[in-house]
């Protein structure tokens, strides 16, 4: 039986093992993926479902990420210098990641977020969390080097403090740094107008019933037509390397388009892709993009359908649901 983690050589190794997993191997992970996120410093790069549930709500997606960055960044270095927390905060943590990565599964993500630019499948990443917390929560337990003891030594709980403060100003001081310029000094120096937070998220339910160029989208859309509130017209937005953009051209928008069509390309913050680009076949579409070096959160095709300028639907559509597509 390995009832004793410090006698038995079965013992000693689970011990071994443990201690690894709790203050080495959980720990690299955790830092590996907060350095990532802090060198991307892209809100784009976060997981599918955060950017959904808590940018849906109105949460401040830069804060989210800094939060993200921090709060792993903490938790290494607590891992690593409190040998007493590093079981309870790694299964904390852990078990805090599981239903965000079982979301970005839900959601179709291709790239669990959790390593910035680095695309990772979120089921590698989920699998891979939850064998360190099997392991965190069965193997380690009752191992005498990772017990919580009555009292945290002094010079522990210090550094663990000291880290953690280096740590949350390393997190929030780059994305200040880097904020974008104010109203003013954008236009004194002639910037395209973008928005202010370095992102945008579509909410499409509060586009329904406003006049399309009243939206703080079509404020920042480099070559949108005067006519565009005119009579009946779609706007369409794509990605140049978007597979399910080009099928949708495909089917609706090859020859004569359904009505008078715009066609805004969407760049990715470095800007346009140059590999994987689709053919585009909307030879009638009149062309415009938006600016790089925002996350534009749009996941293309979204179509949307004017009247007299109105916006009548907005939607993230597909060939085979062209939503908005009704009545032309």
């Amino acid at each position: 039986m390995m009832t004793n983690s410090g006698g038995r050589p079965a013992g000693r190794l689970r011990s071994a093992i443990a201690v690894l997993v709790a203050r080495v191997a959980i720990p690299l992970w955790l830092g590996a993926g907060a350095v990532l996120k802090l060198v991307d410093g892209s809100p784009s790069n976060l997981p599918a479902a955060l950017v959904k549930w808590l940018g849906g709500i109105g949460i401040d997606l830069r804060y989210v990420l800094e939060m993200s960055i921090a709060a792993e960044l903490v938790v290494a270095g607590v891992m690593v210098l409190v040998p007493g927390l590093a079981r309870p905060v790694g299964i904390a943590m852990l078990a805090a990641f599981v239903p965000v990565l079982i979301g970005d599964l839900a959601l179709g993500a291709s790239s669990c977020g959790c390593f910035g630019a680095v695309q990772v499948p979120p089921w590698v990443t989920l699998a891979t969390d939850v064998a360190f917390l099997v392991c965190l929560v069965v193997v380690a337990r009752g191992v005498a080097a990772l017990r919580v003891p009555p009292s945290l030594p002094t010079r522990h709980v210090v550094a663990a403090g000291l880290w953690s403060a280096v740590s949350i100003a390393v997190a929030f001081f780059p994305a200040q740094a880097a904020s974008p310029a104010p109203a003013a000094e954008r236009r004194a120096t002639e910037q395209p107008a973008a928005p202010a937070e370095g992102y945008f998220l579509p909410v499409y339910d509060d586009w329904i019933g406003r006049r399309f160029e009243e939206l703080d989208i079509a404020g920042w859309i480099r070559g949108l037509p005067e006519d565009i509130g005119t009579g009946q017209q779609l706007v369409l937005f794509y990605r140049l390397d978007c597979e399910h953009c080009h099928e949708l051209m495909e089917v609706y928008f090859a020859g004569e388009p359904p009505a008078p069509t715009t066609a805004v390309a969407v760049p990715e913050r470095a800007g346009f892709p140059t590999e994987g680009l689709q053919p585009f076949v909307c030879g009638a579409c009149r062309l415009a993009e938006l600016p790089s070096g925002v996350d534009w959160f749009l996941q293309t095709p979204v179509l949307v359908s004017l009247a007299d300028g109105v916006v009548a639907c907005a939607a993230e559509v597909t060939a085979a649901d062209p939503v908005c597509l009704e009545g032309f």
